[in-house]
């Protein structure tokens, strides 16, 4: 009799029941529950080197045995690894632009040459 609950590897022949049981690769499993993250995320993997990135963290993780279905353990791995981390994601800094001389007022004279207010000439349409 057919039983829905039983599983596909104690119904397959015997020979074949190993491999299915294969683990897939980090990769394998990503690719698969891209559509499940959330639109953030997703956005981000699409960078190859964010990807990469990412993986190489799964992989520690689960090198570490890291429970990939609780919240909980990957948490606490990534709370004692921080510090390694922390270093890799380097952003520089953006400089504020610091405009040099005097504030161009709009009745002043243009600076361009021209005589007439910088109202009419350069600074139309500000």
């Amino acid at each position: 009799m057919w039983n829905p609950f039983k599983k596909k590897e104690e119904t397959a022949a015997p020979e074949t029941a190993g491999k299915t049981s294969k683990k897939k690769s980090i990769e394998e499993r990503l690719e698969k529950e891209l559509d499940s993250l959330p639109a953030a995320l997703k956005g981000k993997l699409k960078d190859p080197a964010v990807k990469k990135q990412f993986i190489d963290i799964a992989k520690r993780m689960e090198k570490d045995g890291v429970d990939f279905k609780s919240i909980r353990s990957m948490k606490k791995w990534m709370e004692a690894h921080k510090a390694e981390f922390k270093n890799q994601g380097d952003v520089p800094k953006v400089q504020t632009v610091v405009h040099e001389g005097p504030k161009i007022g709009r009745n002043d004279p243009c600076p361009c040459g021209s005589g007439k207010k910088y109202k009419k000439c350069c600074g139309a349409g500000k």
